[in-house]
């Protein structure tokens, strides 16, 4: 008689795993819970009954059963896996990341479980660990298109697009009309600039699966960067029909409708469903998105409260949580430190390049995006719109011995040749082959290495953008800014206010022990007479006039814009964002003694000329 239960229990536990890979849930489960009822600790049928509850939603039922599964046998590596895989969905995803390296303790080939590590590392914003965790799947099973899939979306949010792009297009490779995959891919083909392949694979996506949001609100936001609004509004309203509860989706609408004006229906859309159980960054951006609003309106004191909850929002985000806020104000100690007349004086001679870009220097909200746009429109300049290519060179001088930037004395020919071969290949990846056009490089917090720009490019011109300097820090703190070492200093009016004074203080000093090549242009005075204005950039540059540049926004609208300007150089010169601060002074009580000198400096002060 003992045979009997365990001949049945082996014929039930058969039947369950077959109507399971079916995907008869309901029958499959019957199956495993008769099993547990002749032996309720078989550790099978509870880690397989385990599952089903996890794929029917009922998370903390699947707990208690894979735990008990894990309790009978301890050294089941799926039982590990699964028992990570309710982990996550109940976002416990420091417990999940255990269970997973549990999993791989008792198998260390387990390609599945290096998978949904990988995963639990990227929930927690360690992209690059999780890239880890995928490649390692991948040299186990090459094949793995979910890997792969995985690996290019973490690649992606890690900001390495092109490499995405390669990761999930291979994925596609592996399992076509993947529509998940597709949409990544749409998403990774944006951060790396193409449009075009972007909307065909968002366009895909949704030929596959027309109920799939999350790739109706892709389409929306890009066709919204892209300024076709009608269509944005489509796209949007179309998320919200698959799901109204997708907070990513009202804000595009309500951003559409904000910049055509319909105001209340923009504001009605963040507050018309329950967006609870979106993420905090999502939270973020939409609080960001209503304070623009309730500012179009004239609700100052609202639209501050909403700008200050996206900014704490914000700032509880792992990846900002893990900002070390103290790097840029440490760096431009140092630089300070630095650069002393004596110490320039001291430089090693080098010779000038035969020829250098124009830098387009300034702080962030200063103007810089209008100005880029402007130049770019020129037949003879292009612009790099905040591209890293001086960074990859400061980064080559901290590795030599002295550091960054006390290397920079005593460079010799050489060194230097290399740098700017350095910083040219930067460029070519970025633009390509500049075919006989002057490059604009437009980075703003490229002002904090303006010493090492006279070092590489002693001769380069330098446009520095101006702007009412409380006008500045004010426009910073409005924009949900994503989390890097710079932007976490931006989540308060005062902090801002302080990164700016640290900054221009700096640029200050270059100006005092350097001969720097500079052209101050501030932007209230190229919104009150563009033509004129740029005429004067153009001289500067030793550049003729061309009326082309008088037709920026059109131009604008054929180039990929990544800041958050990019809606308003579309649009011709307006003044509404001149002298804003004034309807937030309440909020700049701590922030205006630090501003002051600035202010003055730069003539905005009532009867002080602007500085150059």
């Amino acid at each position: 008689m003992a045979g009997r239960p365990a001949h049945e229990i082996a014929r039930l536990l058969a039947e369950g795993v077959r109507l399971h890979r079916l995907g008869d849930l309901r029958k499959a489960d019957n199956c495993y819970r008769r099993v547990l009822r002749l032996d309720p600790r078989q550790a099978d049928a509870l880690h397989l009954a385990g599952l089903i509850a996890h794929q029917t939603g009922e998370q903390e039922r699947a707990l208690t059963l894979i735990e008990r599964a894990l309790a009978v046998n301890v050294r089941q590596a799926p039982f590990h896996n699964s028992h990570g895989v309710v982990l996550l969905a109940l976002d416990r995803l420091a417990d999940a990341e255990a269970a997973f390296l549990r999993a791989l303790d008792c198998d260390p080939l387990y390609a599945e479980a290096l998978n949904n590590l990988g995963n639990a590392l990227q929930r927690q914003e360690r992209n690059e660990q999780a890239v880890a965790a995928y490649d390692r799947a991948l040299e186990l099973q090459p094949a793995y298109a979910e890997a792969w899939c995985n690996r290019g979306r973490t690649l992606h949010l890690a900001g390495r697009a092109a490499e995405a792009v390669t990761s999930l297009r291979r994925a596609i490779e592996l399992r076509a009309e993947w529509p998940k995959a597709i949409r990544y891919l749409g998403d990774a083909a944006t951060a790396a600039g193409d449009l075009t392949e972007a909307e065909a694979c968002y366009r895909q996506a949704l030929a596959l699966d027309p109920a799939d949001a999350e790739a109706h609100t892709a389409l929306a936001s890009l066709l919204e960067r892209g300024n076709r609004l009608d269509e944005a509004l489509a796209a949007a309203d179309a998320a919200l029909a698959a799901d109204p509860h997708i907070l990513r989706a009202a804000v595009v609408a309500a951003k559409v409708l904000r910049r055509v004006g319909g105001l209340e229906e923009a504001l009605g859309r963040l507050t018309g469903s329950d967006f609870s159980a979106a993420r905090v960054d999502e939270r973020a951006t939409a609080a960001f998105e209503r304070g623009q609003i309730l500012d179009r309106l004239g609700a100052y004191a609202p639209a501050y409260e909403a700008f200050v909850e996206g900014n704490q929002l914000l700032a509880q985000m792992p990846a900002a949580c893990r900002i070390d806020r103290t790097i840029f104000p440490s760096m431009i100690a140092r630089l300070r430190a630095c650069f002393t007349a004596e110490w320039v004086s001291g430089w090693a001679s080098l010779p000038p390049p035969n020829a250098s870009p124009i830098f387009l220097l300034g702080f962030p909200r200063s103007g810089t995006t209008l100005l880029d746009q402007i130049l770019d429109a020129h037949p003879a300049l292009t612009t790099m719109e905040e591209k890293d290519a001086l960074d990859q060179v400061r980064r080559a001088v901290e590795q030599l011995p002295g550091g960054y930037p006390e290397a920079l004395a005593g460079l010799d020919e050489a060194a230097i040749v290399d740098m700017r071969r350095l910083y040219h290949e930067e460029v070519r990846r970025h633009v390509g082959d500049l075919e006989g056009l002057a490059l604009v490089d437009k980075m703003p917090l490229n002002t904090i290495d303006a010493g090492l720009i006279f070092r590489m490019f002693p001769n380069a011109r330098i446009l520095l953008a101006l702007r009412h300097p409380c006008d500045v820090v004010l426009s910073g703190f409005m924009q949900a800014m994503q989390p890097n070492a710079a932007m976490v200093l931006f989540d308060s009016i005062d902090s801002t206010a302080r990164f700016y004074t640290e900054v221009m203080e700096l640029w200050r000093q270059y100006r005092r022990v350097l001969p720097l090549s500079v052209l101050t242009i501030r932007y209230e005075d190229l919104v009150a007479d563009l033509a004129a204005e740029t005429r004067r950039i153009l001289d500067f540059l030793d550049l003729p006039w061309d009326d082309a540049v008088l037709g920026y926004a059109e131009h604008a609208r054929t180039r990929t814009i990544s800041t958050p300007s990019y809606h308003q150089v579309v649009q011709p010169i307006y003044r509404r964002s001149v002298d804003r601060w004034r309807n937030y002074a309440f909020a700049l009580d701590e922030a205006l003694p630090l501003l002051r000198p600035f202010i003055e400096e730069f003539g905005y002060a009532p009867g002080e000329p602007p500085a150059d």
